[in-house]
């Protein structure tokens, strides 16, 4: 009965917002998440980001309409006595819900195999084109084709980290390993750590870690302690630090070799331009994003939109 509910205030859920004491609101329903943080499956930088705050949208941006049902272990029995849900977050979960009804975030399993197999046809002219040929030309074309399908796995490895390739976690888990560690040499778990957070505090110069480390890359050594499948992603960059290397040296002489690396990097350097146009772009703040405003901040700019997990999935397929 509605006189049983205990409730408590915004600024008394503010209060709850360290690591050791961090509670959030769903719909309005408070939940204790301090022993979960550091099990959370996108780190515990999201959830510390939006700590002591309402994280409805950003909670059905992220997570599987499975996850719904895991919430009530956390619960603490209290709701939010001044819970307000802005007509933008409205429109966002009316959105979500037509979308969701619509089928239009199912994975794709056709796609995600023309896909691989994309990749997989590229990179196979590649080694075909610098095994098997002498021509500075067909190796120069091969370095293309190399940037190209760098520049594929990027995205694959960018989609399965947010698991909407494969049907399973395994899977994606797999994917992520095959097309960011051992095709590009990009730690997928460090990846997913920063970009977590980023899409949780997209462009806040305060909390976005991407936007810290762009156009430049600062990494603390502490990031080689913070991932998950921290052995199967220094494997994964082995293998990568294996074959390319290898794979230059196969090139007859220096000057073909010199050329090859620069023009694969300078394709794949597109990418890298698109990403910095795309994000500096667009609007940027100061502190955390706040609780309803969430979505506001992640369509901020017009050129941002990839800020948002759904929208990621939506423009990709």
């Amino acid at each position: 009965m509605e006189c049983d509910k205990k409730y408590i205030t915004i600024q008394q859920l503010e209060q709850h917002n360290k690591a050791g004491d961090l509670w959030i609101s769903i719909n309005g329903k408070v939940y204790n998440v301090s022993d979960w943080s550091k099990y959370h499956p996108g780190g515990e930088t999201p959830l510390l980001n939006l700590a002591g705050k309402d994280v409805t949208d950003a909670f059905t941006a992220y997570h599987p309409t499975t996850a719904w049902q895991y919430l009530n272990k956390f619960f603490t029995g209290y709701r939010l006595k001044d819970y307000e849900v802005s007509e933008v977050s409205k429109d966002y979960r009316n959105i979500i819900h037509e979308f969701t009804k619509a089928g239009m975030f199912e994975n794709k399993g056709h796609t995600a195999v023309f896909t691989l197999t994309s990749v997989a046809a590229m990179f196979g002219f590649v080694f075909y084109g610098v095994l098997c040929c002498n021509s500075l030309w067909v190796h120069l074309c091969s370095a293309m084709v190399l940037g190209m399908a760098w520049i594929q796995s990027a995205y694959i490895g960018h989609d399965s980290g947010h698991y909407i390739v494969m049907s399973g976690h395994g899977w994606n888990k797999f994917v992520q390993l095959i097309t960011g560690n051992c095709l590009t040499g990009i730690s997928i778990a460090w990846w997913k750590w920063t970009h977590n957070a980023h899409h949780i505090a997209c462009n806040s110069l305060d909390y976005d870690p991407d936007l810290q480390h762009i156009p430049v890359f600062a990494v603390s050594s502490r990031l080689f302690n913070s991932v998950q499948d921290r052995t199967l992603n220094i494997m994964g960059i082995i293998v990568f630090w294996t074959w390319f290397p290898l794979l230059v040296s196969w090139l007859p002489n220096w000057s073909h070799r010199v050329m090859f690396v620069l023009t694969s990097f300078v394709v794949t350097s597109i990418q890298h331009v698109q990403f910095c146009l795309n994000h500096f772009s667009a609007n940027v703040y100061v502190g955390p994003p706040n609780g309803n405003d969430w979505f506001e901040k992640q369509t901020n700019g017009t050129l941002d939109i990839s800020c948002s997990p759904w929208m990621d999935w939506f423009f990709g397929h």
